[in-house]
């Protein structure tokens, strides 16, 4: 009882400062950098499985770009590549019209993208765990030439981020962690011209072991002054987070169990949680099963069916529903996949919505360690 009132009594401070840091850094602005939503998609398949949970959960090369600290509890290099898969999505929103008829009157379209992350996570004894991250973000196929031969810009919109972690256990099973990364996002303005801005974005995390089966832990993610565009027309502003979680571990017998159970306060828009859970059997094959509720502010263009015309309209998105998640481990290599739902946008008073395409999120990662 002692000890998990010690554990309490350091954790009080910690969370103190980072609700600190969270409430003098959050942005009041309505629009967001892509680059912003783009950071929080670097999870892996392991995670996404269980719901998106990760604070207390995450674990070596997983740890990066998400809770920092999890890279401190690293066992031999470990190397892992994730892909992620968002759909091509269109969504119809209807609402009464003179008649008391529900009709269509404005379409959401957002076209495929897909994220890929390339971690790896070397420890160096006692003085901690370093980790290397490659992370890019692409929308749609990429295009060289035209059917004339001449060259086109072969990139669309796109983001992409280079980021080097920090973790190491300090005292009393309390582990710290930080990550920093150069940003480069690619957008277009209302004009129709591209622009690259460029900026740094940081994570600082904690996780603290109480006992031999509880981590409990938070994160401050997206620390940044934002893009530097010139084009003032494209949204530059990053939406800084805090994530609080805990995870609990058991064995029993050749089953390993794991729960973990994500929040992100304030909760603006609506509650954010994520929650899951993961069962082993001889550490050879997993299963997972969670559940997720997130929103998001968007600021994007919807078509007006009435007038065959475009606006921008900023409306909240809302992704809820369970995932689930497989994984294999043959010797020191690991695969895993998962399936989540997508976001969708939320409907106002007397609104409907009909998803015509797009409410799944597909993600894969293999990993190695050696």
């Amino acid at each position: 009882m002692k000890y998990v009132q010690n554990c309490v009594a350091t954790l009080l401070p910690c969370m103190i400062i980072l609700f600190f840091v969270m409430s003098h850094t959050t942005s009041i602005a309505n629009t967001r950098a892509s680059a912003d939503g783009f950071l929080k998609q670097l999870l892996g398949a392991e995670h996404y499985g269980m719901g998106g949970s990760f604070v207390g959960a995450t674990r070596g090369a997983n740890a990066l770009g998400s809770n920092p600290a999890g890279i401190g509890e690293t066992e031999g290099n470990r190397f892992v590549i994730h892909a992620t898969r968002f759909p091509h999505t269109i969504a119809l929103l209807s609402k009464p019209n003179l008649n008391a008829n529900y009709e269509d009157y404005s379409r959401y379209e957002h076209g495929s993208s897909g994220v890929e992350t390339l971690n790896w996570a070397f420890p160096v004894g006692k003085f901690g765990t370093f980790g290397l991250a490659l992370a890019l973000e692409q929308g749609g196929a990429f295009r060289r030439v035209n059917h004339l031969g001449k060259a086109l810009n072969s990139f669309p919109e796109n983001n992409l981020a280079i980021g080097l972690s920090y973790g190491v256990k300090i005292f009393g099973g309390t582990i710290v962690g930080v990550d920093t990364k150069w940003l480069r996002s690619k957008a277009v303005g209302i004009d129709g011209n591209e622009d690259l801005g460029h900026g740094y974005a940081y994570n600082v995390g904690f996780i603290q072991q109480i006992g031999k089966a509880i981590q409990i832990g938070a994160v401050v993610q997206n620390l940044s002054n934002g893009l530097s565009f010139s084009d003032p027309s494209i949204p530059d502003i990053m939406e800084r987070t805090i994530v609080a979680g805990i995870a609990y571990e058991r064995e029993i017998s050749d089953m390993a169990l794991r729960f973990g159970i994500d929040a992100h306060p304030p909760f603006r828009d609506g509650v954010r949680v994520n929650m899951g859970a993961e069962a082993w059997y001889r550490y050879r094959i997993g299963i997972r099963i969670g559940y997720l509720r997130d929103t998001q502010k968007r600021y994007t263009s919807v078509y007006l069916l009435q007038n065959t015309s475009f606006e921008t309209e900023e409306r909240l998105w809302k992704a809820e529903g369970f995932c689930f998640g497989i994984g294999f481990r043959f010797g020191n290599i690991m695969l895993n996949a998962a399936y989540t739902p997508q976001f969708t946008p939320v409907v106002a008073d007397e609104e409907r919505i009909h998803i015509v395409q797009g409410n799944a999120v597909y993600a894969f990662s293999i990993g190695q360690t050696f």
